[in-house]
């Protein structure tokens, strides 16, 4: 239909089952290295922290961190990752300290923590802040603004 240069064209595609899988997982991994690379020449960190729940219905822990990096402020993507069984802060504490020490990272580096302002994450026993302030006992945490504002428009 398009002719035989289209079809040599097309035959140079590679059409395996895992090949655009096997690509998105490299080009994530790659990001995930460069994100790390620079988190530890910058030594400290900020981390954004929330969990939402998927169309299937699972919860998934979403975190964003900020660093400096050559004197600017970044904000990048940090991970995602599903919460197993409940979203208590243990289990968001248990998930986000096993994905920092994978990374080789601790949480004396953290010098803040943004949330929203859930029972999971900010309860003084059993929160996820509560957990991480175990290990650091200097670090701020903030209320999102983004859910400031949702309160204040109820």
């Amino acid at each position: 239909m398009f002719g035989e240069d289209a079809v040599s064209d097309i035959r140079k595609i590679p059409l395996s089952d895992n090949t655009i899988s096997r690509r998105i997982s490299e080009m994530s991994g790659d990001i995930k290295s460069n994100v790390v690379s620079k988190l530890k020449t910058s030594e400290l960190f900020a981390l954004q922290v929330d969990d939402s729940t998927d169309i299937s219905g699972k919860s998934q822990l979403l975190a964003f961190v900020r660093f400096i990096d050559n004197g600017a402020i970044v904000e990048d993507f940090f991970c995602c990752k599903e919460l197993q069984e409940t979203t208590k802060g243990q289990d968001i504490y248990d998930v986000l300290n096993s994905y920092l020490q994978s990374c080789e990272m601790t949480w004396e580096n953290c010098i803040g923590i943004c949330t929203d302002g859930a029972p999971a994450m900010t309860g003084n026993i059993k929160g996820f802040v509560s957990l991480v302030r175990q290990m650091n006992s200097e670090i701020m945490i903030t209320h999102c603004f983004l859910h400031r504002e949702a309160l204040v428009a109820k």
